[in-house]
């Protein structure tokens, strides 16, 4: 692809664990792209061919895959528009996740997983130019040395408490009690279904989210 490259990235759609079907409004903000991008959490079949629509579609693997959703890998490294691209979901291990939700709980704020998880996003793939990843939910732009580390935020932000539902029960409820409270810390405004456009031109990455507007 030549320089001038409008990229959409997606990540956390979680279709057919949260969400029936990827929303219009997904296709709606990416129109135009060049190519897209998703950060994994798809999480079940379909939701590839229904971005490919818009644009060809890079795709890695989540913490969220349920059966029947495409084997993809953990991360990928393209070239795009003389720059290259790592892609990933942006999960740690499970001790280290629950240490940053437990924290920001003790404290009552959140404490921001930001500086740590782009370090290591940059430690694991090495120095790009761009680095994409989901997870969390939330929306962030940091600069490790060279490389830009991005996430758009979610297409389906609250996850399983999406709508106000009951939590799971058993062990699972809890782990979605803590995450509603973690999530609450956060503040409305990063709860907001969002994808996220990067630009690629001759001058620096532009990369930017933006929230969906839901019917």
């Amino acid at each position: 692809m030549p320089a001038g490259v409008r990229i959409g990235v997606v990540a956390d759609t979680h279709v057919g664990e949260f969400l029936e079907a990827v929303p219009a409004a997904v296709a709606r903000a990416l129109s135009g792209c060049d190519l897209i991008l998703h950060a994994g959490d798809l999480s079940g079949p379909g939701v590839i061919e229904r971005l490919e629509r818009i644009a060809p579609v890079v795709a890695v693997r989540g913490d969220h895959d349920l059966p029947g959703a495409p084997l993809l890998p953990h991360a990928a490294v393209i070239a795009v528009g003389g720059r290259r691209i790592g892609l990933i979901h942006g999960d740690r291990s499970p001790p280290v996740d629950a240490s940053v939700v437990a924290c920001g709980l003790i404290a009552g704020r959140d404490l921001g997983y930001r500086a740590g998880l782009a370090r290591h996003l940059v430690r694991r793939l090495g120095p790009l130019d761009l680095i994409v990843h989901g997870h969390w939910h939330e929306p962030s732009l940091a600069r490790v040395g060279s490389t830009l580390v991005f996430s758009p935020g979610a297409v389906c932000p609250w996850g399983s408490l999406e709508g106000g539902r009951d939590p799971r029960p058993g062990v699972a409820g809890i782990a979605d009690r803590l995450v509603r409270r973690y999530r609450r810390l956060l503040g409305p405004e990063a709860m907001r279904p969002r994808v996220g456009i990067v630009e690629l031109g001759d001058g620096p990455i532009v990369a930017r989210s933006v929230v969906l507007a839901v019917e």
